[in-house]
């Protein structure tokens, strides 16, 4: 398969062979084909396959490399339809922000987008990090900042159709106040954690600086 690939290109592949190549980057030296057609039973096709939460594709039945793996391509397709962006979005008010969110492809329900801007407001990096306990999601977040220098911060929490609560969850307020002490320390300042859904948007920002 990888030689048709290179000569006739991945179009020559059925959409359970693409899944062959990539689940062989996880689980080399073992037949990958009964693997990818259940997936793509289980999810329905390929682009819901490669869009699933790492929750269900662990449901699902992948380990752990299995699941990195599936997640690289859409990762890259996200990367590669916003690298026109980075560096060149500000976000002079609230309503920029929420204007560009909108604009992105769905909610991640298992993650918290991360904005992170230089001095001028400009976006550095758009990125999602996962949401488990509020100490290494915190740490995730403010490590990957200080990799880009960043000034300041703006989290946001996509819910779907599920409405926030008027001031955030409790864990909500726990590790975005952890955040924005944290963030302090080290010289940046964390503008506003949002949780949005439902076609509500709710800031912590009062929860914050309470």
């Amino acid at each position: 398969m990888r030689q048709r690939i290179r000569m006739a290109g991945a179009y020559s592949l059925a959409d359970y062979e693409l899944l062959e190549v990539l689940l062989f980057a996880a689980i080399p030296r073992r037949d990958t084909k009964p693997q990818a057609k259940a997936l793509l039973a289980h999810f329905g096709s390929l682009a819901a396959v490669l869009d699933a939460s790492p929750a269900r594709l662990r449901a699902a039945g992948l380990g752990p490399r299995g699941v990195a793996v599936m997640a690289c391509p859409a990762l890259a397709a996200r990367r590669l339809a916003h690298a026109d962006l980075r560096g060149r979005v500000l976000f002079t008010d609230m309503a920029a922000l929420l204007a560009y969110c909108d604009r992105l492809p769905n909610h991640e329900p298992d993650g918290v987008r991360l904005f992170c801007l230089d001095s001028a407001g400009q976006l550095l990096a758009d990125e999602v990090v996962p949401l488990g306990a509020a100490a290494p999601t915190c740490r995730a977040m403010l490590t990957r900042a200080l990799e880009l220098h960043a000034v300041s911060l703006i989290t946001v929490r996509d819910m779907g159709a599920d409405l926030p609560p008027p001031q955030g969850s409790a864990v909500d307020q726990h590790w975005s106040r952890m955040l924005y002490t944290h963030a302090r320390l080290m010289g940046m300042d964390v503008q506003d954690c949002l949780v949005r859904g439902g076609g509500r948007t709710v800031s912590l920002r009062p929860v914050l600086r309470a």
